[in-house]
């Protein structure tokens, strides 16, 4: 079982974020509070924004949390704008965090307006000119929509400016629940990447996931899901294998906000509200088992219906049109926005 917590929030409200992160931010939760939770449920997944919390990067030590593997996943924040940071680079240096990964949407303007925040694009600028400083591996990754598709060929040049190599190109899977529904329509589509070229961009399959668009389309998943609608590959893996859910399935999700409540997070359903942490984990575990399946999640391939746009557009992995689909079950009476 996985426990994430929201131990500090995050200045971004990025359009594409399955776990809806936003400001405020800070100390939610303190060192002590944080071991406590811990000793209750286990190693901790630091949620959102980690440089945020002003006792970062004690809030990632191995009595808070679960093994980051080196990688520390950000936008930069506090590294650009903590005063200590150069502490803060040693600090994490003797916790064996040797690579920073950063996210980008495009250039400055794109960046800024994708992630809701100015000066957010800077401070990745300055974060990763800092980190590079110290040592530090750095790793950009792009995720590229419609509105930002024309940054990209410059945004390489400047990845391969700022950190020697060459970015990865990556397109956001969809989620139930939260802003992914708006998203679709920044979505990217098989016409797009081959208007720009973005196949050809980058010729690595590592660093370039649409160097074959024509297996992500959602009429090339949608034939996958025909042949084998029960295949694992339409199922993220925090969801549960059946309803109602045990604990003993490994891959479940249980998360806590800022306001210490908790909930089952099955991916194919906006979080299910639990109770409060207080409650204590005998008692939530308890309720977790008397889960019913969320309407829609038992969706077939045969009753999906797309229309000759969303044929085109390009989803990475095949549970990402699946809960698209629930989603439009959900919310296709609301108009997914800009």
């Amino acid at each position: 079982m996985y426990v994430e917590i929201n131990a500090a929030g995050c200045p971004n409200i990025c359009r594409h974020c399955g776990v809806d992160g936003c400001f405020p931010y800070g100390e939610f939760f303190s060192l002590s509070e944080l071991r406590t939770i811990k000793d209750e449920w286990g190693g901790l997944i630091i949620r959102y924004e980690p440089t945020a919390h002003p006792n970062f990067p004690e809030i990632y030590n191995t009595d808070i949390a679960t093994a980051h593997g080196g990688w520390l996943v950000t936008n930069g924040f506090g590294l650009a704008r903590r005063d200590d940071y150069l502490f803060m680079f040693e600090r994490m240096r003797a916790m064996s965090i040797t690579t920073i990964a950063f996210t980008l949407h495009g250039l400055q303007e794109h960046h800024d307006w994708f992630v809701c925040r100015q000066g957010a694009f800077d401070d990745i600028l300055l974060a990763t000119r800092r980190a590079k400083e110290f040592g530090f591996s750095i790793n950009w990754q792009i995720y590229v929509d419609k509105l930002g598709i024309d940054d990209i060929p410059e945004l390489i040049d400047l990845t391969l400016k700022e950190i020697g190599e060459l970015p990865s190109l990556e397109i956001p899977y969809n989620r139930v629940g939260g802003r992914l529904w708006h998203y679709e329509k920044i979505r990217l589509t098989l016409s797009d990447v081959e208007k720009h070229r973005l196949h050809k961009l980058i010729d690595d399959p590592e660093k370039n996931s649409l160097i074959k668009p024509e297996h992500l389309t959602s009429s090339t998943w949608l034939k996958k899901w025909l042949n084998s609608p029960d295949s694992d590959e339409f199922k993220h893996p925090y969801e549960p294998p059946s309803w109602f859910p045990e604990i003993s399935y490994p891959t479940l999700c249980i998360r806590i906000d800022r306001n210490r409540k908790t909930y089952l997070d099955p991916m194919c359903n906006s979080p299910i509200y639990l109770g409060k942490i207080s409650d204590g984990k005998s008692a939530i575990i308890e309720r977790l088992r008397k889960l019913q399946m969320p309407l829609h999640c038992d969706l077939m391939p045969n009753e999906v219906n797309l229309s000759l746009e969303e044929q085109e557009q390009l989803h990475p992995i095949g549970f990402s049109l699946r809960y698209k689909e629930i989603s439009k079950k959900r919310f296709g009476n609301i108009t997914a926005c800009r």
